[in-house]
């Protein structure tokens, strides 16, 4: 009797749930996933007014995907909260000083330990995704993808490249500041410029809907690669790139 409390308390001090709570805790994720199932089975579409909305003036959008009309047409208000966001996010995270803006935005240097591996493997993936990118960009116009499919593939693209360890980032640079806000920028002057021809911001013509949407996708997408690679620069818990050699100052300390 006296062991079997030992080992009792000994698990419950190492942080283990009786037998018990485990039972009942996947007794109720059990019966969660089953009523899940069931509504999947048993659910019958129904008419969607917002649906039938989208679909009925789809061709005044200028595009054919009506997730994009939507996002960029019919809520372009919304999305261009979105894209601000974003901006006050790489706010935010901005590297302090501006010691570093004379610096160009990448560096590439050769770095104290290479992984021929990954060098090669980035020589046919780089050009690779960068296509993809650019494929996702325009085909969101009539098939799934846009702007920030495309953005997040580009930023994937820098992300390897700061793995690798030959290319840094200089985010104080004027080229970084300027994808950073040609986004916000581009969406606020199409919605300033399309005033003069409609009376309404982002009420774009219907003859230009289409062009417009393009250009504020493509300034849309440099800056969300941009967002999302200084988000991984400041979150990282190393610096990645190259290193200055270190060897003289410890001989010193």
């Amino acid at each position: 009797m006296f062991n079997n409390m030992t080992l009792s308390d000994s698990a419950q001090q190492e942080g283990g749930l009786p037998s018990s709570v485990l039972f009942i805790v996947g007794l109720v994720v059990a019966t969660v996933c089953l009523f899940l199932a069931m509504s999947l089975v048993e659910f019958q579409p129904t008419d969607q007014p917002l649906v039938t909305l989208v679909a009925s003036n789809l061709e005044q959008s200028g595009v054919e995907n009506p997730v994009t009309a939507v996002l960029l047409n019919f809520r372009s208000y919304d999305t261009l909260l979105e894209v601000a966001v974003l901006l006050i996010v790489a706010l935010a995270v901005m590297p302090s000083g501006l010691q570093d803006a004379q610096q160009p935005f990448i560096t590439v240097s050769k770095p104290r330990e290479r992984s021929l591996v990954l060098e090669a493997f980035l020589r046919w993936l780089l050009p690779a995704i960068v296509v993809t990118s650019g494929y996702l960009l325009w085909t969101g116009a009539s098939l799934p993808g846009g702007a920030f499919q495309a953005g997040a593939l580009l930023a994937g693209a820098g992300i390897l490249l700061l793995l690798a360890g030959h290319h840094s980032f200089n985010f104080n640079a004027p080229t970084a500041r300027l994808l950073l806000v040609i986004g916000l920028a581009m969406f606020l002057l199409v919605g300033a410029g399309v005033i003069l021809s409609s009376g309404i911001a982002l009420a774009y013509p219907v003859a230009m809907s289409g062009i417009l949407i393009l250009v504020i996708e493509v300034a849309a997408t440099l800056t969300i690669a941009a967002v999302l690679v200084l988000l991984f620069c400041a979150l990282q818990i190393e610096p990645l790139g190259p290193q200055p050699n270190l060897g003289d100052k410890e001989k010193h300390l």
